[in-house]
């Protein structure tokens, strides 16, 4: 059976979106308090899911320059707002795009180099990029008509709120512990 382009692009897309949904639920679960164990298996999963992911969202890119349908130019790939088919949506596609590779460059590439303040803000860049590629999904996704796509989408982004909500409880209870602490 041979698949079109247009389904490899469909594909390609969700499956770097899911690739990306798991680094960054696993990337929040690692520094939170209630994970004792299995700190360095979290890791890896974080890690290679978000390698992952970048290898399939070029790939999706680069699908996307070959399609029959719907050709891009490769300017309108790489360059947000010059897209001729679904200029904004694809636009917060490339954005996406750029935030996961920055984020991802200065994690592993260049982390030893950086001030510690400065790539943990550059981290959570991730946050927006992802909410992006969510956002991208849904509103270029042709796809989106399909129950069990808006159900990947549903959980997938009510998991992951839900981990960042746990996330950052967790850290504000450390905070309201620790300076309860200094006050006794």
């Amino acid at each position: 059976m041979i698949i079109s382009t247009w389904e490899w692009i469909r594909l390609l897309g969700l499956l770097a979106y899911f690739y990306f949904t798991i680094s960054i639920i696993f990337g929040l679960l690692r520094k939170s308090s209630f994970i004792k164990s299995h700190k360095n298996l979290i890791y890896h999963i974080h890690q290679n899911a978000g390698w992952l992911g970048l290898i399939t969202v070029i790939a999706h890119m680069l699908v996307l320059l070959i399609d029959q349908y719907e050709p891009y130019r490769i300017e309108g790939i790489l360059i947000p707002f010059t897209a001729n088919y679904q200029s904004l949506p694809s636009a917060l596609g490339t954005i996406a795009f750029y935030l996961f590779l920055m984020v991802i460059m200065t994690s592993d590439l260049w982390i030893r180099t950086m001030n510690r303040s400065l790539w943990k803000k550059l981290h959570f860049l991730v946050l927006p990029a992802w909410a992006l590629s969510l956002v991208h999904g849904v509103l270029l996704g042709t796809d989106t008509e399909n129950t069990l796509i808006m159900m990947f989408y549903v959980v997938s982004g009510g998991m992951t709120m839900l981990v960042l909500a746990v996330r950052t409880l967790s850290e504000f209870m450390k905070k309201v512990n620790v300076s309860t602490s200094h006050n006794n």
